[in-house]
C-alpha cells in the first residue's frame, strides 16, 4: 500500500457479480470504457448494467468520501461499512460534491467526474435500512476512466486545474 498525506484513494472495492459482496482490494486495473476489471459492471452483470445510461461511463466507478460513511453510521445508528454502501472507491480528504464535470488524477488513472450516486431502494433492500435517509446527498459520485492504469490503495489524488479561457479552441 502507499502512504501519503492529504487526499487519496483510501478503500477500493469490487463485486464480481450482482448482489455478491463486495471485496476489498489492494490495486484494481481500471479500463476506459468498461471500468474496474474483475467488477460486476466491467463484466455488464451489475444490477443496474444494460439500462439506459444519461452520461456515457456513468456506471464505470463509483466514489464515496469517508465522512460520508461515518456519517450514514451516525444518522442510521447501524454499524455500516464501506463494502455495505456498495461504490468502488473511498476518498479521504477531497470533497467530491464539489467535483461534478472536473476531473481528478490517482496515480496514472485519469476519472471525470461525472454526477452524484444517490442511494436506491436496491441498497435499502439489500442492508434492511433506509439508505435513502442515510446517504441523502452524501451518496457519493459517478465517474468514468479517461485514462487507465492502476489503481493503488493509498495513493494521493489530485485535482486537474481546470482550463483557462486562452487554452480553450473556438
Amino acid at each position: 500500500m502507499v502512504e501519503t498525506t492529504g487526499p487519496r484513494l483510501e478503500c477500493l472495492l469490487i463485486a464480481p457479480s450482482r448482489g455478491a459482496a463486495m471485496q476489498d482490494r489492494k490495486s484494481v486495473w481500471a479500463e476506459p470504457g468498461r471500468g474496474l476489471v474483475g467488477d460486476r459492471y466491467y463484466a455488464g452483470t451489475g444490477t443496474f448494467s444494460g439500462r439506459y445510461e444519461v452520461k456515457p461511463g456513468v456506471r464505470e466507478l463509483s466514489l464515496i468520501h469517508a465522512q460520508a460513511i461515518v456519517e450514514c453510521r451516525r444518522r442510521l445508528q447501524a454499524d455500516i461499512r464501506a463494502a455495505d454502501l456498495r461504490r468502488n472507491l473511498v476518498i479521504e480528504g477531497l470533497p467530491l460534491s464539489d467535483l461534478r464535470g472536473r476531473c481528478i488524477r490517482i496515480g496514472a488513472v485519469r476519472l471525470e467526474i461525472l454526477g452524484g450516486c444517490p442511494p436506491c431502494n436496491y441498497l435499502s433492500r439489500l442492508l434492511n435500512l433506509d439508505m435513502r435517509r442515510g446517504l441523502a446527498y452524501i451518496g457519493g459520485m459517478r465517474a468514468r476512466i479517461v485514462a487507465g492504469g492502476w489503481l493503488v490503495q493509498g495513493e494521493a489524488l489530485e485535482i486537474e486545474p481546470l482550463a483557462s479561457p486562452a487554452d480553450q479552441t473556438v
